[in-house]
Order: C-alpha cells, then sequence, then structure tokens
C-alpha cells in the first residue's frame, strides 16, 4: 500500500483543478496508483540515474536523502546540485519527460526509502486521469524554484551564511551524507567548510 505521504504531498500541490479535489476522483487516482507504484529500500550508496542515460523514473522520498550532481571528467570532480530530503520528488525533467539523455547523475543515499513511478505507469495515470497532468507542471515549477533559490543564495549570501541556511532548512543533513558532499552543494572546498566551522564554531 502506498504511504499515505505521497498523497498528503500530492494533494498540497497547488493549484489542483476542481477534479482532485473531489474526495470521490481522489480514491479513483489512489486506487488507480496503487499496483502502479514501486517501493525500494536502499542500505547502500546507489546510483538512480547515470548521466548519458535517459531518466525513465521519478521518485519520491519517504525516508533518507537523494543527490543530483554533475560530473567533470577533465577535472575528476564531481559538483553537487541537489539535495532533495524526505517528501521531495526526484527525476530531471527534460530527461523524464522529453526522453533525453540526462546530464545529471542521480544518488541514493543509504538508509533511505522510496517510491517510484515509470514514465509508462506515469503515461498511464495521465490518459486515464487527463486532469492529473497538473501534476508535470507543479513538478517542473518546482525543480525551477529549488535551482532559482539555489542561484540567489549563492550570488547573495557567503559560504557561511548558505551553510547556515542548509542546516536550517534540512537539521539533519550531516548526519546523512558526508561534509564532502555538503561542501560541494555550498560550491566550496571540504577544507574551506572545515575552516569555517573552525573560526565559526559548529551551529
Amino acid at each position: 500500500m502506498v504511504p499515505h505521504s505521497l498523497y498528503d504531498v500530492l494533494w498540497g500541490l497547488g493549484p489542483l483543478p476542481l477534479e482532485l479535489r473531489l474526495a470521490e476522483n481522489r480514491r479513483s487516482l489512489t486506487q488507480f496508483m496503487e499496483s502502479r507504484v514501486g517501493y525500494s529500500y536502499h542500505a547502500h550508496r546507489q546510483l538512480l540515474l547515470s548521466a548519458g542515460q535517459a531518466a525513465d523514473y521519478i521518485y519520491y522520498v519517504e525516508n533518507g536523502l537523494v543527490r543530483g550532481y554533475y560530473y567533470d571528467k577533465e577535472k575528476n570532480t564531481q559538483y553537487t546540485v541537489s539535495l532533495w530530503d524526505e517528501h521531495s520528488f526526484i527525476t530531471e525533467p527534460n530527461s523524464f519527460f522529453n526522453k533525453q539523455p540526462s546530464e545529471l547523475s542521480i544518488e541514493v543515499m543509504p538508509e533511505s526509502t522510496l517510491l517510484f513511478l515509470s514514465g509508462q505507469h506515469l503515461s498511464e495515470i495521465f490518459k486515464a486521469f487527463p486532469y492529473t497532468e497538473v501534476f508535470s507542471r507543479c513538478l517542473m515549477l518546482q525543480y525551477i524554484a529549488y535551482h532559482s533559490q539555489k542561484t540567489r543564495d549563492l550570488i547573495s549570501l557567503s559560504a557561511w551564511e548558505r551553510y547556515l541556511a542548509l542546516l536550517r532548512k534540512q537539521p539533519q543533513i550531516e548526519q546523512k551524507i558526508s561534509k564532502e558532499i555538503i561542501a560541494s552543494y555550498l560550491s566550496i572546498t571540504p577544507q574551506t567548510l572545515s575552516r569555517l566551522i573552525k573560526l565559526n564554531g559548529h551551529p
């Protein structure tokens, strides 16, 4: 059975069309989804999507953390651009919806529980319930808003302020990923992050 938290998040997206505000339609949709949504538990780090592949699935984080990163072959360096925690939807939208090879790699962290839906099953849902296509627009808007905020933070906040903002948003982040990944997300080196913590004290 699909956890209720997924539906709570879906119904909280908005604005939703009238059809998705009707209890009868919500019941029909949840029943249709039950046999199509998959479940996975990840005890170890695992790639969900590698650069160069087309994204075939959209994921929902029930528990844990997932990161998105770009890999620079020349510098042999990973650049973390996304950190998705509980109740987040995850995919590379352009790759998933347009069937294009992804430049982004997506990696799930240990002790994470995910729900997932294939592109084929999502198409079946859209065909049976046309008004649910609003969810794809909501996902795109969330993706744009996430990266717009990250860009603004990079421009307007210092590295220490970005670190504090991350801890406020995701208080358990340091228990889930390494300092190296956190530093990469903040666009600084691990050595710089260590110096900032030593200088300011751990918050």
